[in-house]
């Protein structure tokens, strides 16, 4: 029982429990009874003590409730304390008026004293004998009932670690050991103590529950106010609403008012941290990392202030204003996915709005496919979306429309020179844009096969059929042999015809 970290007060208890352990090997004197009678009246009047002053408390919040709106909160939960500690409270006293009306009730003509002080059976068969062998089981109820009552005061008690520290000493229910033994703790408080040493401990713990609920209270109370910020400075503040960054055409949109600050309380950030804290204000720098529109979140609280106030902040990432454009080189091609990067300086990519013929895509990345439109130009717009739901232009650009290059014919990556004829025989067609900016693959699906003396042979796919390889191979060395009308076609399956002719000499 004096093992581990105790507080005074627990020390004092288990020092009066060895007493009363020692008192059970004598004959008990009537002294001694009466000694722990005092006691217990003593002990008594204290809890009636804590109890009133709890109940100032309770009348304390219902007065701040009239014109005080922020003591509705911790009122509902002191409330609830109120009913739980009412819960626990009950369960002893019926405990401690059952003992005493079970072993004879109280002389009303000696002070109040027991009339069954000594008695050690009934006591100890109410208290610690399961009810399915006649006892009522109740120091284990007891228990139980005490460490949901600490549980819940845990709850109510948030980050107050003293309360914390309190409760947890308060009600520790743990088994002890005695001369070697362990023993669980109704045994060792309840086991084989006449009436008069167990009234005592009942009472000690009507006492913890009337402290620990004054005390929790007490926390709750002090919450009513804890939230409100005092301040010491007012400053006026211009906050812009669509950005510092405003194009020509556009508007600019902030939101003026007085803030509030105190000089002497710096607040602290998570998320997000300032470089450095000037008379209550973060000094935010940001490093423009990245293109686009950024958004961060941060949270701040103020010292001894359970409040956490969220703010974001949203800035966009602009590229170098220096734009370098060939004027003579705006082109789209046909045939193609033209890819277009659109961006306006201080605009998020997706407030932009990207249209003209044949363009698709989002978030500052676009495509343009030009292959059905029959002029020569096509004008691209840009418009910005505003925060209130309205548009404004942005400006526009003119791209000239031009067909794809002519693509060059290969075999074995020639389109003309010298092969053997055998190695010609089994080579594939090909066709590809060589010095082109776009990776566009072609694939051959026709072409004609001319050679020396032999009519023009046509054929479907990219492969020299084997009546062809025959001939091929019986030319002879010097004569040339031509692929021409080559038909090739895009991933997308539209056909390219402009292919260039591959001439090769045998040899």
């Amino acid at each position: 029982m004096a093992s581990g970290k105790l507080s005074p007060r627990q020390k004092m208890i288990n020092m009066m429990y060895l007493v009363l352990t020692a008192m059970l090997a004598l004959n008990v004197s009537k002294d001694i009874l009466l000694v722990l009678h005092k006691l217990d009246q003593g002990m008594t009047a204290t809890v009636k003590t804590l109890a009133k002053g709890t109940e100032n408390i309770y009348r304390s919040f219902e007065a701040q409730l009239q014109d005080n709106p922020r003591a509705a909160a911790p009122w509902e939960v002191a409330k609830e304390v109120r009913n739980q500690t009412g819960i626990a409270f009950g369960l002893l006293d019926k405990t401690r008026s059952d003992l005493i009306e079970l072993t004879g009730g109280i002389n009303e003509e000696e002070d109040g004293r027991l009339n069954g002080a000594d008695n050690r059976d009934i006591p100890e068969n109410y208290l610690l004998n399961d009810k399915s062998i006649g006892g009522q089981g109740a120091a284990k109820e007891i228990k139980n009932q005490l460490i949901a009552y600490h549980d819940y005061l845990i709850t109510v008690a948030g980050d107050d670690e003293n309360l914390k520290n309190e409760l947890n000493q308060a009600f520790d229910f743990s088994d002890v050991t005695q001369e070697g033994k362990k023993m669980t703790w109704e045994t060792a408080t309840f086991s084989e103590l006449p009436l008069a040493g167990i009234i005592p401990f009942i009472t000690d713990l009507q006492s913890r529950v009337r402290r620990m609920e004054a005390k929790s209270v007490e926390h709750l109370f002090a919450t009513i106010d804890a939230s409100t910020i005092k301040f010491d400075g007012v400053r006026a503040v211009v906050m812009p609403t669509n950005g510092t960054f405003v194009t020509q055409g556009g508007t600019y949109e902030a939101d003026v008012f007085l803030a509030a600050y105190n000089s002497g309380n710096n607040p602290e950030f998570t998320g997000i941290t300032p470089s450095a804290i000037e008379g209550g204000v973060g000094k935010l720098k940001l490093p423009a990392s990245g293109i686009g529109e950024k958004k961060l979140t941060g949270t701040m609280q103020l010292p001894g202030n359970e409040t956490v106030y969220t703010y974001d902040v949203v800035y966009t990432v602009a590229p170098p204003m220096v734009v370098i454009s060939p004027s003579k080189m705006n082109v789209l091609y046909r045939n193609v996915d033209n890819p277009l990067e659109v961006s306006v300086p201080g605009v998020a990519p997706k407030d932009l709005i990207v249209s003209g013929p044949g363009v698709s895509g989002s978030n500052g990345n676009y495509t343009a496919d030009v292959t059905k439109i029959s002029g020569k130009e096509v004008v691209i717009n840009v418009r910005v979306k505003e925060p209130d739901g309205k548009t404004r232009n942005a400006g526009s650009k003119e791209f000239r429309i031009k067909g794809l290059p002519q693509a060059v014919g290969m075999v074995f990556k020639k389109s003309e020179g010298i092969m053997s004829s055998g190695l010609l025989s089994k080579a594939t067609i090909e066709a590809e844009y060589q010095d082109f900016p776009f990776d566009l693959p072609l694939k051959v699906v026709a072409f004609e096969l001319k050679m020396d003396g032999q009519p023009p042979i046509q054929v479907q796919g990219n492969t020299i059929p084997s009546t062809a390889r025959e001939l091929i191979t019986r030319l002879r060395p010097g004569s040339t042999v031509s692929v021409r009308k080559i038909v090739a076609t895009t991933p997308k399956g539209q056909r390219v015809s402009n292919v260039g002719i591959i001439s090769i000499d045998v040899q």
